[in-house]
């Protein structure tokens, strides 16, 4: 009789548990798909899909408050001086650097070590959004410049003049009359000073080994120059700049509005 109890055994757990176990599988399946078809832009039931940057179907907003905004601000306004304010930034210009940095065409040390990564899955459709989303954002407001700091008052001669002895052209002939910028050309005003200072020397001194060695190696001298008109046309405007005037120039862009 035991054996005959041991043998029904098996049956009765195999007749029980398995349609539970079934009933169970697709449950999961179904609530699976069903979460993963819902646009994670409009509901919160998958919060952690809608943080993958690889998911074509999450808009730009979404990871710009979710992926991007933990360096740049939900608001696109940096808490760190190396890294730049979005806000209020030209669309185009964006646009174009989203683009650099997916195609690995720009680089620098910060570049490199996140940008390439975070741009390189990126849509056009991402990059366009993206571009909307911190270019409609409030600019960064900056206290009064009293303008009696030297610095400053070469900064703001430079450009408003530029120095045309030394071939310089002056700044808002192509940034705006207020550094807001103009389409390609980026918004200047209230960006971060160590920012503005580390790529006007990036374009002053090209060739300097500290400028292209990252992580031990050195990039082809187009990741520097860019390649493109936009890069060559700061690398001859700015080389003949000197580094004094390169920190009053960003200090200057720094305090406007």
């Amino acid at each position: 009789m035991v054996g005959n109890v041991m043998k029904l055994f098996p049956n009765i757990i195999f007749s029980r548990v398995l349609p539970a176990v079934i009933v169970l599988s697709m449950g999961i399946l179904a609530g699976c798909t069903y979460f993963n078809n819902i646009p994670p832009v409009t509901t919160l039931e998958n919060p952690a899909r809608s943080r993958t940057l690889g998911d074509y179907e999450v808009a730009g907003n979404v990871l710009a408050v979710q992926v991007c905004a933990s360096c740049h601000g939900v608001n696109g306004q940096s808490n760190s001086p190396m890294i730049p304010n979005l806000a209020g930034q030209q669309k185009d210009y964006l646009v174009n650097q989203l683009q650099d940095y997916r195609d690995r065409s720009r680089s620098n040390e910060y570049g490199v070590q996140y940008m390439w990564g975070m741009a390189a899955s990126l849509t056009n459709r991402q990059i366009q959004e993206l571009a909307e989303y911190f270019s409609k954002q409030a600019p960064v407001k900056r206290s009064k410049n009293n303008g009696s700091d030297p610095k400053l008052v070469r900064g703001k001669e430079i450009f408003e003049k530029g120095i045309p002895e030394l071939g310089v052209v002056q700044c808002n002939s192509c940034h705006g009359p207020s550094g807001e910028g103009m389409a390609t050309f980026p918004r200047v005003a209230g960006q971060q000073t160590y920012y503005l200072t580390q790529q006007l020397n990036l374009w002053q001194h090209p060739d300097q080994k500290r400028f292209m060695e990252v992580g031990g190696k050195t990039w082809a001298p187009r990741t520097i120059t860019f390649a493109r008109p936009r890069g060559v046309l700061m690398q001859g405007i700015v080389k003949n700049l000197s580094d004094e005037d390169a920190k009053a120039v960003a200090m200057y862009l720094s305090t406007l509005q």
